[in-house]
């Protein structure tokens, strides 16, 4: 059943990506729900399961651009691989490490992923990264971060223990 709502999960978020997301551009730069909900599986998923969700987020992306079939395939399942490694090693509970580790994982996304589609063309890697990739990996960590703090509140139930979250509070 929690694989089922997953997949769903998934389907959403490439569903909104693709659709609503395009009218909330900063600059023409869009935050990246693939990236957020692989993240979000992360924290919910063994290490083998988040590669595969990598993977079948990578082919759904592909499915939007054939010409590029099995970049985003091949990229976030080792997004995903790297996630589920650093998963059983860190533990991501503060805003700042989330932060981090969002931003880590958008920009390596980006990196690898530009690495393949300029066919190892430097200087046409390194402009699409500056131009785009650290604008849209800041935009999709801070909302990252907004997004998993308004749902700890709501699952927690108030402000109260949000506000202790971001201070830094321990139970």
């Amino acid at each position: 059943m929690n694989v089922i709502k997953n997949i769903l999960i998934i389907a959403l978020a490439l569903l909104v990506q693709s659709t609503v997301i395009g009218r909330f551009t900063i600059f023409g730069v869009r935050p990246d729900l693939a990236m957020l909900v692989l993240l979000y599986l992360a924290s919910t998923s063994e290490s083998f399961e988040i590669t595969l969700y990598g993977f079948l987020i990578g082919f759904l992306q592909d499915v939007y651009s054939p010409e590029y079939l099995g970049y985003n395939s091949l990229v976030m399942s080792l997004v995903g691989f790297a996630l589920g490694f650093i998963r059983e090693r860190i533990t991501v509970e503060r805003g700042a490490v989330r932060l981090f580790m969002t931003l880590l994982a958008c920009l390596a996304h980006d990196l690898l992923y530009l690495t393949f589609y300029s066919h190892l063309d430097l200087s046409m890697m390194l402009s699409l990264f500056l131009r785009w990739s650290i604008a849209g990996a800041l935009f999709t960590s801070v909302l990252s971060v907004v997004l998993m703090t308004v749902w700890e509140w709501i699952e927690e139930g108030g402000l109260l223990f949000v506000f202790k979250q971001l201070m830094g509070y321990r139970r």
